[in-house]
């Protein structure tokens, strides 16, 4: 790689950026034009270096933050385990103070509920779409980790109705074509090899109000429900795709029967259905990051149905289905590619295109329209980053960069037009559509646009669902929704223009496609970390692909924007200067910072060996100009990261170590500092404000092999802090009383035992210190005894709780904030 350098040990940026930047020094600004900002944002240029794509990064850190040790995948069973252990469990209400025994009939309370901060105009990842036929101003969604949600006005505001479910990881739905009353909603995101784990399926018979989990499906074979479709013919036949293979169930899923084993690690990902044949005909693609197949067939609701592979090529991977609703013997597949097909000596298309299929007779034969060979490069980037591989025609030099850097593995969806079998939308990481079956493309969407002025084509990036209005006729209506990492989005006028041409990828405007948000009160924003500001009335942290979003009480829960790009990790905001904030992109070695509120950012990784994909740093409570910063060895920056001192030896040079995934610092002391490693180890020092990078700080394990998530001290006790491990499979909080040289488990014990469960933060009432709140992938516990009996927090929803942060603020009222990965963020008064 002439001419540039990494950021990050993992290449978190895009080489393309780091050639704009040149080097990206700590006084450098984040590039300003749309492009630029553009290739700032995209996840690293993995495959062409052999390195881990962003999405493939994002799973190992799902995967590595819980896998017990000596494990390489997340048991089955383990998360059924734990809700069956929080069953028998007290729960406890912030809001009113009451501990009180569970209900398994009762609905949790909405006057027990935290208050919502939002953001609710910055949507999470969605994977589902469901339209009323009969009344299509009601809709329904799927946030990932975010359960269901609903509108009755079209899509202009939305309310979540997942109350019911132990589970929030929706990534299918299906609708009852007899009775669009009748919902179905599937668990667990198995796109990704890694993921959210679910636990089967619901059913709604009122709307959504109310739903029921069907426990035929509380069993491994339905941890991860990636597609649901129902029979028209007979409403009470239903068909999942799932990670173990087809499931078909004759009585509205009371019981089910595996029909069709695809011999795949990964099952299948997608089906489609007839709806004008009195028997079901079905389709079903099976392999995901694997050799992929499509299987039909003519009779599945046959008890001797037989399932023929109809399609399987080389190198053909994770594959969507479409059939044409006008003429349903035409059906569309658009794969992905697990193979080199190269452009050039040093560029690949795997995880890009491999192919769009069309079949004219129902599925039992198939050709091909396009593939990765096609002389038109446009039609070769359907999945791909299509700025990056322009990257020539678009003045971004040198031309060497060109890539065509994709992830058909999981953004992958296609559509075809009610009243038009030979129009066809595909989606990956932009949207596309072909005006004669297939064979050409033009350009719908651009992610990076909301960065270059031209807001009418942005349409947020990685497409996973794409939906007519019901009432869509060619002419009158042509509405159109997608359903992507942003939330949903609508074009009124899904025919106008698309951009073609060697510069389409470069320039927006060529596109007539205008695209509109549709997120209002659309909580389903996953978080990563998150701080409130001193005041208690403003608040900012780092999400999954909608960058570091910030908001505050002035502007209200649809009020959000977001101030820095990428993916976002760890923030922190200047106690004496609001002006003052940082962030990251994608990665912790990519500090940035801004001193106007967020207008602008400055990077500021310049320091060499920070961190990997999780790198924590945080102010000093006592010293608002003092930042500590943790990777490979902790760092120590007495002027606002204008410059850095090296505060400890390399830690992750000692045998099974690793790098830092959490840090402390006592306020009380600010000598006293914690650093915990994905290895369990937690460093210590006393005298942290003097160490240099010679500094051997000590170290003690209490718990091997699993990842530290988090510390925290005592308020008012600087011998006193708490950690947390997150990896299944050992005790999960732990607590010091001589400054981190000795620790005790504080599970608790008897029915006040915490579960065996993921726990990601810790948090310290101030105004009860023996209060304890940790944060789990199945919501908030508390502890009012100092962790020897634990309870059910019941003011949030049980969905995964990444940071914990209390605030004390100048009038006296302490606030607890909640920073979640899929219901965004909520807040609790404590203490009188």
């Amino acid at each position: 790689m002439s001419g540039s350098r990494r950021i990050g040990p993992r290449m978190c940026l895009l080489a393309a950026m780091l050639m704009i930047l040149a080097g990206c020094g700590a006084d450098e600004r984040v590039a300003e034009t749309g492009a630029q900002k553009a290739l700032a944002k995209v996840r690293g240029k993995a495959a062409r270096e052999g390195l881990p794509t962003y999405g493939d990064e994002a799973a190992e850190r799902f995967r590595r933050e819980r896998v017990p040790a000596g494990e390489k995948e997340i048991p089955a069973g383990l998360y059924d385990a734990a809700r069956e252990r929080m069953r028998g469990m007290l729960r406890y209400s912030t809001v009113t103070g009451e501990l009180a025994s569970y209900e398994p009939e009762a609905r949790e309370k909405a006057a027990l509920a935290w208050t919502e901060l939002g953001p609710g105009n910055i949507g999470g990842r969605t994977r589902a779409l469901l339209i009323d036929p009969k009344r299509p101003r009601t809709m329904y969604a799927a946030g990932v980790t975010g359960g269901v949600w609903k509108s009755t006005d079209g899509g202009a505001n939305w309310r979540w109705i997942s109350d019911d479910f132990a589970n929030l990881s929706v990534a299918s739905l299906a609708m009852d074509p007899a009775d669009p009353r009748v919902l179905y909603a599937g668990t667990g995101e198995g796109i990704r090899s890694t993921a959210p784990r679910g636990m089967g399926i619901y059913r709604t018979v009122d709307g959504g109000e109310t739903w029921q989990h069907l426990a035929a499906t509380s069993t491994a074979d339905f941890h991860y429900v990636n597609d649901l479709v129902i029979s028209r013919a007979d409403p009470r036949r239903l068909y999942a795709a799932t990670r173990t293979g087809i499931w078909r169930s004759l009585d509205r899923g009371a019981t089910w029967k595996r029909v069709l084993d695809p011999k795949t690690t990964s099952g299948c990902e997608d089906l489609a259905i007839r709806t004008d044949k009195p028997v079901d005909v079905v389709l079903a693609a099976c392999g995901r990051r694997e050799q992929a197949s499509v299987w039909r067939n003519a009779r599945a609701n046959a008890p001797k149905g037989r399932w023929l592979k109809v399609l399987t090529e080389p190198a053909m991977q994770r594959t969507s289905l479409a059939i044409a609703p006008s003429n349903q013997d035409v059906v569309y597949a658009l794969s992905s590619s697990g193979s080199a097909y190269p452009r050039s000596p040093d560029d690949s298309y795997s995880d890009n295109l491999h192919a769009v299929f069309r079949s004219t007779n129902g599925g039992a034969t198939w050709e091909a329209r396009v593939r990765n060979t096609d002389p038109v490069e446009l039609n070769t980037l359907l999945l791909s980053y299509v700025l990056i591989a322009n990257g020539s025609e678009c003045g971004l030099q040198p031309a060497e960069y060109d890539s065509a850097f994709g992830q058909g593995w999981y953004a992958n969806t296609i559509a075809v037009d009610p009243k038009n079998p030979d129009r066809v939308w595909a989606g990956g990481i932009d949207l596309f559509r072909s005006d004669d079956g297939g064979r050409n493309w033009g350009i719908a969407s651009y992610w990076w646009a909301y960065w270059a002025n031209a807001a009418p084509s942005y349409a947020h990036a990685d497409q996973h669902v794409i939906a007519f209005h019901p009432r869509y006729n060619g002419t009158t209506n042509r509405v159109l929704y997608a359903g992507n990492d942003g939330g949903l989005f609508r074009t009124r006028d899904a025919l106008a223009a698309t951009a073609k041409g060697a510069k389409a990828g470069c320039e927006p405007e060529r596109s007539s496609l205008k695209w509109e948000s549709l997120a209002r009160d659309y909580g389903s924003i996953q978080f990563y970390h998150g701080v409130a500001y001193a005041d208690g009335t403003r608040y900012l942290g780092g999400t999954q692909d909608n960058g570091t979003p910030l908001g505050g009480d002035a502007t209200g829960r649809n009020g959000w924007k977001m101030v820095l790009d990428g993916d976002g990790d760890w923030v922190a905001a200047d106690p004496d200067d609001p002006q003052i904030l940082y962030g990251q992109i994608f990665g912790g070695g990519s500090l940035h910072k801004s001193t106007d509120g967020g207008l602008t950012f400055v990077s500021k990784a310049s320091a060499e060996g920070w961190s990997d994909f999780k790198g924590p740093f945080l102010i000093d409570p006592q010293k608002g100009a003092r930042l500590w910063y943790a990777g490979s060895r902790v760092w120590r920056s007495e002027d606002r990261a204008e410059s850095f001192t090296a505060a400890s030896f390399k830690f992750n040079e000692l045998p099974n170590v690793g790098l830092a995934r959490a840090l402390a610092v006592s306020p009380v002391d600010s000598n006293r500092v914690l650093v915990g490693t994905g290895s369990g180890v937690i460093f210590r020092s006393s005298a942290a404000l003097t160490t240099t990078g010679e500094t051997a700080w000590a170290q003690t394990l209490p718990r091997e092999r699993a990842e530290v998530s988090w510390l925290a001290f005592d308020p008012k006790d600087a011998n006193v802090a708490y950690a947390t491990y997150s990896n299944f499979g050992g005790p999960h909080v732990w607590k010091t009383t001589d400054g981190g040289a000795t620790w005790n488990s504080i599970d608790g014990s008897g029915a006040g035992a915490l579960p065996d469960l993921p726990v990601h933060t810790i948090a310290v009432d101030p105004t009860a210190t023996g209060r304890l709140y940790i944060g789990t992938d199945l919501g908030v516990f508390v502890t009012q005894n100092g962790g020897a009996t634990w309870a059910v927090e019941t003011g949030l929803s049980p969905v995964i709780t990444e940071t914990l942060q209390v605030l004390k603020r100048s009038n006296g009222e302490t606030l607890l904030f909640a920073f979640t990965h899929g219901r965004g963020v909520w807040k609790v008064k404590l203490g009188s």
